[in-house]
């Protein structure tokens, strides 16, 4: 077997995050109100985002009881309970949306909604009756949460997460604040905000921000979220920034900016930390650093000297594996001020040997260190022990995550690590046991983990066939060119589509990072890391940029058509159509003598077109054929047919000629409603996009309220059209199918 032997001790660090990062707050220091909450914005925005149903995994470290670690703590009880014990109602654990997700209606969706700084595990029955009330002080004790009140219209927590709960509305609504498509989340001094996008009470959450300062348990889950999503909740960090921003508290006169630390650390050198520390009193008459191994504990002093502005110091050296807690103090003559406590980490000497992930995947089906003996209950492990390889990151799905340390097949592996979350670009040092896991080859059980450095490149992908996914390619990054989306429905597949480029269908993987909605039949670029999993070879997906493709490639069909007067025709499509194809009034011909005159579409409304004919007659029947209308992609109708009659007959039918469809956009079947003045005959079908027809019920009318339930259960995602045809007339409607 052949390894690698490190010719010399390497210093690299061990990952872990126990507090911010030096310099993680430059810019904000001076500031106050608007400008210091637009300040931090710019900090936390644009995190990493995961599916809500992380949060699970999460919980497990953020909220983990510190005596017992199998179990979290849930928030308004308090009590300790198994991890798993997930459920609805009753004494199951619950994922309570801090900032009910009905003040906004962001449901579960990231990034508000499965953002893990705003998700706290709760009780389900307690979590019910908090409801989406705000919060306030007052009401009624809750016979099962001690020291919880509530009344019809807000919620007061135990006195032990007060703190909390304040600190994470602050967050919301410095981190969202309308940007990228996000709500714009307000905190307001009031209650019964339900359902705009705000929460309250602000003058109380204040209170209870500066009466519950964050403890050990909150800067833990700080830590581990950060961890996951790389951004911070500022107010655990520092609780004064909501008295800045919200309470009126002026600006120190100090401000203490522009943070750095060594950029290599070890357990032989001093580490140097600068800063730049003005006062608007005059010049700063002394700075110095507090710092200790412990946040609560930072005994130790060293003075900063000054040149100008710049200040600077060291903190001696320290054994390795310690964290080293620090702050800056200064001084004006006038006032002290301080920095928030930031952290550096002693990394340890890694003297071992490494061994590359083309010896460990072997070039074979089975790992060879991973040694298997086959018995009568199936296959058994018989590990070889641990193993140390080192490569870049090239995907983090939470739980697990790939590696590689090469370009092309072989070179790729799946690490199992729930505890610790890498960034795409990090260069690590791994130890751990090599496994076969129902045939993936992965390290799992990591005892030790060095980071190297991050932002290295990841090797290039390596191109291959959807037909060709093999052994040889488990967990190196591919790429499939376009390749034909030949099943879109992952709704209905444990969130996978297919895709084909001729030689075989492959899956393309839905992930908890990333989730890209497929148009059946439109081409596409995929890439990412290849896995084996359930039995079937998958590219899982990071983020945007692993799919590149045209989407669309159907022609507009037609939304709804309104006979506006006897002249006036206008024609709503599926989706936005080409200004020059939509004007060309040749693209629209009338039966009998009626002429198309002209055809604008509307200015804000690209999806608008209205058609100026000679003159309509009473009681006729009429066809309009639309062809070579284009949309933003170049697609062109081709025959395509809306028939009518003017003064629309279906009004002999349907009161106001309409009916109603509900849900509309839905997830499973629909329902329509309408007033019929007579009994008559009726065909009701759903059309796709495509034209084709999908459902086709025919059925009796009776005098009076109508309603029929119509199965879209079955029917996959997209745009369709429902059309009710009567012997006096017909008339349609869009559906959307979620």
């Amino acid at each position: 077997m052949k390894r690698i032997i490190l010719a010399a001790s390497l210093i690299l660090l061990m990952f872990a995050a126990q507090a911010q990062e030096t310099g993680y707050y430059n810019n904000t220091d001076g500031k106050s109100g608007a400008e210091l909450r637009s300040a931090l914005n710019d900090i936390i925005q644009d995190h990493q985002v995961f599916s809500y149903f992380t949060a699970k995994s999460v919980f497990k470290s953020s909220d983990a009881d510190p005596e017992n670690p199998e179990n979290v703590i849930l928030v308004y009880t308090g009590r300790s309970q198994e991890n798993d014990d997930y459920g609805t109602g009753g004494d199951y654990i619950n994922r309570e949306h801090v900032w009910a997700k009905s003040h906004g209606d962001f449901g579960t969706e990231p990034p508000e909604g499965a953002d893990f700084h705003n998700l706290k595990p709760a009780d389900g029955s307690v979590n019910s009756d908090r409801s989406n009330k705000d919060f306030d002080n007052g009401g009624t004790e809750h016979n099962e949460a001690d020291g919880c009140f509530f009344d019809s219209d807000s919620w007061e927590p135990r006195d032990e997460v007060k703190g909390d709960i304040a600190r994470i509305i602050f967050y919301m609504a410095t981190r969202y604040e309308g940007e990228n498509g996000e709500h714009d989340l307000q905190v307001v001094d009031e209650v019964s905000t339900y359902p705009a996008a705000e929460h309250g009470k602000l003058s109380t959450l204040l209170e209870w921000n500066m009466q519950d300062l964050p403890d050990a348990f909150e800067r833990n889950r700080n830590n581990v979220i950060f961890n996951w999503q790389q951004n911070r909740n500022p107010f655990i960090d520092n609780p004064e920034f909501a008295e800045l921003i919200w309470n009126g508290q002026e600006a120190d006169a100090i401000i203490i900016d522009n943070l750095t630390v060594s950029e290599d650390i070890d357990a032989e050198t001093p580490v140097d930390i600068t800063a730049e520390i003005t006062s608007s009193n005059g010049s700063v008459s002394e700075a110095k650093i507090m710092w200790g191994l412990s946040y609560e504990a930072l005994n130790n002093e060293v003075a900063m000297s000054q040149s100008g502005d710049n200040f600077s110091a060291q903190i001696p050296a320290q054994a390795e594996e310690n964290y080293v807690y620090y702050k800056v103090v200064a001084d004006d003559g006038s006032v002290t001020d301080e920095s928030v406590v930031y952290s550096y980490y002693i990394p340890p000497t890694f003297n071992g040997e490494l061994v590359t992930i083309y010896d460990i995947q072997g070039q074979t089906t089975h790992s060879p260190m991973a040694d298997q003996i086959e018995d009568e209950g199936g296959i058994e492990d018989l590990n070889y022990g641990e193993v140390s390889t080192s490569g870049v990151v090239t995907a983090n799905f939470g739980t697990n995550y790939f590696i590689q340390d090469g370009e092309g097949a072989w070179n790729g592996l799946l690490v199992y690590d729930p505890s610790r979350n890498p960034q795409i670009g990090d260069s690590i040092i791994i130890t751990g046991i090599v496994k076969e896991y129902y045939n993936v080859t992965e390290m799992t059980e990591i005892s030790t983990y060095y980071h190297i450095a991050s932002g290295k490149t990841p090797p290039p992908f390596t191109d291959i066939n959807t037909g060709d996914a093999s052994e040889q390619y488990e967990g190196v990054l591919v790429r499939v060119t376009e390749a034909e989306c030949t099943d879109a429905n992952y709704q209905s597949n444990f969130y996978m589509w297919t895709v084909d480029d001729g030689s075989g269908e492959l899956y393309i993987h839905n992930t908890s990072t990333y989730e890209f909605v497929p148009t059946e039949g439109a081409d596409y670029t995929i890439s990412g890391p290849l896995n084996w999993d359930f039995g079937e070879w998958k590219i899982e997906l990071r983020y945007e940029d692993d799919v590149n493709g045209i989407t669309d490639i159907e022609a507009p069909a037609i939304s709804e058509i309104n006979i506006e007067d006897e002249e006036t025709i206008e024609i709503y499509f599926s989706e936005d159509v080409d200004e020059e194809s939509a004007e060309n009034e040749n693209n629209y011909v009338m039966s009998g003598e009626v002429a198309v005159e002209n055809a604008v579409r509307h200015l804000v409304l690209e999806d608008k077109v209205t058609l100026t004919v000679s003159p309509l007659s009473p009681g006729e029947y009429y066809t309009l054929t639309i062809n070579n209308v284009e949309d933003q992609y170049g697609n062109a109708t081709v025959d395509l047919v809306y028939e009518f009659g003017y003064q629309t007959s279906i009004e002999e039918v349907m009161e106001k000629g309409s009916f109603k469809v509900y849900p509309n956009p839905t997830s499973a079947d629909i329902i329509t409603t309408f007033h019929s003045k007579k009994e008559t005959a009726a065909v009701i079908k759903v059309i796709d996009f495509r034209g084709r027809e999908i459902r086709n019920i025919q059925t009796d009318i009776q005098q009076g309220a109508n309603t029929i339930e119509i199965g879209l259960t079955n029917a996959r995602p997209g745009i369709y059209m429902l059309m009710m045809e009567f012997p006096e007339g017909r008339t349609m409607k869009k559906i959307i199918k979620k």
